[in-house]
């Protein structure tokens, strides 16, 4: 099938590409929910249990609250000194508070600015510049922005572009500083833009401790919030130990579903740990081109369009759905192994699209293959079929029928090559059925050289007999037309064909298969239509007509005054009947 000159397969490829090229970036939803799930698989597959080796989590969270007696909120810096001389006690490399200080309070602040300033180590969040509370701002050893980059509500990037306004993320300035103060090479940023958050850890990656259980250690062990395992103290040591809140409750506000949890909600500061371990760690994922997207796409579209040609269905739907999985598997590899993150929302849009529209196609040339092959719309089998259900599959209806037959085919078939007799064939065939239909009868079959046409059912059930006459006539003078081209173009062909037309009822069955339907005739009317085409071949006339069919032409004169009674026959089967013939 093509579609203005354009090939299928080529259709095919040009509809997924375009289609795919809506979601060639990670900002679209589709996107964003796969490497989701691809982020969750990588994070989940790990073989054994590893932890940062650059940052812990130490969580303010509910249960802190309960055992400080106190509500979260500006009264927890009486707890903030002890818990900073407790973390640096453990060796600690870095404090990082992803909290912000805006309220001011008399009373609290100077001692827990003289903790902040005794350490040196201290790193806090802002929402914006300088609106951390006065008393506090100074004693920092910086101030960083705590805001992550969501799309779809889940953190995924680091924008740096406020790095060039002096106001770096939290995380990067964390990364910073914690390579300086271990000698590390400091992690290059981007003046501007944005740097994607490699989650391909699980939460569990950070060991994670309650807040008052750091204040107040048993036996120097700390219960992991992530693992419930019991880690010492000294699992801090040398690490950068982000504290933030966690509310414990999913109406709070900082709880986030990550893109590794696949909508399970942690605390927002898992985010910053994400980011700078990240960054430590030189292992960004590395987001691929709009033209990447575009090839891989391409070459999935290739491959189903090959898998299409595979002519054993078993084969090819189990081909089809390995399809999509093996690109998956592709994708999900390169993010595990590589960090790198191909698009797989083009390609299954591409593919998808592909296939609905192959789906699409093949169903036009099916019906189109049956249109032509029970000669009317198909639709009319769904209701011969409703129909027919009560009486066992099968109805009879009153029709007329005209079969009409070659004179002399097989001698024309013997002194013609194959290529002239083959034409002349088609050209006959096409010019008799346009006779037909355009009296509104429709080809039931062809028998060799042999025409079985039907009038009245499915389609227009009124003057059957004299549709049928009508197209009868038209046939003659359409063979006299197309003759005399044969022979001027020096055509081998035959000039004379025999038409017999009955009417009466006959019943139709549905007969056929998946690509091919058509209906099988049975009764008297059709065995009579046959029987008066064979007596054309008897009494040299070209065109016969059974009694039961004139008899509904006395209606129309104009019809009935061009037959003439030829004589009086005995049908096996059917008796007496009288037969007229065209008048020419």
């Amino acid at each position: 099938m093509r579609l203005r000159g354009l090939p299928r397969n080529a259709l095919l490829v040009v509809v997924g590409l375009v289609l795919g090229a809506g979601v060639f970036r990670g900002e679209n939803f589709l996107e964003q929910r796969l490497i989701d799930l691809r982020f969750f698989i990588a994070a989940n597959a790990r073989t054994e249990e590893s932890i940062s080796d650059h940052a812990a989590i130490v969580l303010m969270d509910a249960g802190s609250e309960v055992k400080l007696s106190t509500p979260y909120g500006v009264r927890w810096r009486r707890f903030h000194p002890d818990l900073i001389r407790q973390l640096n006690g453990a060796g600690a490399s870095l404090l990082v508070f992803d909290s912000v200080f805006v309220d001011q309070d008399p009373a609290l602040d100077p001692p827990f600015a003289a903790a902040i300033r005794q350490a040196g180590n201290v790193i806090a969040g802002e929402e914006r510049a300088s609106v951390t509370d006065p008393a506090l701002q100074e004693s920092f050893l910086a101030l960083g922005t705590i805001r992550i980059a969501q799309l779809g509500g889940v953190p995924r990037l680091i924008r740096t572009g406020t790095a060039s306004e002096g106001f770096t993320p939290l995380a990067a300035l964390a990364a910073g500083e914690y390579a300086r103060r271990s000698g590390r090479t400091a992690p290059a940023l981007p003046g501007a833009g944005s740097i994607w958050i490699d989650f391909r850890d699980p939460p569990s990656y950070f060991p994670a401790f309650s807040y008052a259980e750091v204040l107040d250690p048993h036996g120097g062990r700390l219960r992991d919030l992530s693992t419930a395992l019991s880690r010492p103290l000294s699992v801090l040591s040398g690490k950068m130990i982000f504290i933030g809140r966690d509310e414990g409750e999913p109406s709070r506000t900082d709880r986030f579903p990550f893109p590794n949890t696949m909508g399970r909600l942690y605390a927002g500061v898992y985010g910053h740990a994400y980011a700078a371990d990240m960054l430590i760690r030189a292992s960004q994922i590395t987001r691929c081109s709009r033209w990447v997207d575009a090839a891989a796409t391409l070459a999935l579209l290739m491959m189903l369009v090959v898998v299409l040609g595979i002519r054993v269905r078993v084969l090819r739907v189990a081909s089809l759905s390995l399809l999509p999985l093996a690109a998956f598997l592709v994708c999900q590899l390169l993010l595990s192994r590589m960090g790198v993150w191909l698009g797989f929302a083009p390609m299954l849009v591409g593919f998808c699209s592909a296939l609905g529209l192959h789906w699409v196609l093949v169903r036009i040339s099916l019906a189109a293959s049956l249109s032509r092959a029970v000669g009317f719309d198909p639709r009319l089998i769904e209701a011969f079929r409703r129909e027919s259900l009560p009486q066992g599959g099968s109805l009879r209806k009153e029709v007329a029928i005209l079969i009409a037959d070659v004179r002399g085919y097989t001698a024309f078939v013997s002194r013609s090559d194959a290529g002239t007799a083959s034409l002349v064939m088609r050209e006959y065939m096409a010019a008799m059925e346009r006779c037909v239909t355009d009296q509104g009868g429709y080809v039931n079959k062809y028998v060799g050289d042999e025409i079985v046409a039907v009038f009245g059912f499915p389609l227009d059930s009124t003057r059957k007999a004299e549709r049928a006459a009508s197209a009868g006539i038209a046939m003659l003078d359409e063979l006299g037309r197309i003759t005399a081209d044969w022979r001027r173009r020096r055509l081998s062909s035959f000039e004379r064909i025999g038409i017999g037309i009955d009417a009466g009822p006959v019943s139709f069955t549905e007969v056929g298969g998946r690509t091919r339907s058509q209906f099988d005739i049975i009764g008297d009317c059709m065995n009579g239509a046959s029987r008066v085409e064979q007596l054309t071949k008897e009494l040299g006339r070209s065109l016969l007509i059974s009694e039961e069919a004139f008899r509904a032409l006395e209606t129309g004169d104009r019809l009935a005054g061009r037959f003439e009674l030829i004589k009086t026959v005995v049908v096996r089967g059917q008796g007496e009947r009288r037969i007229f013939g065209l008048v020419r």
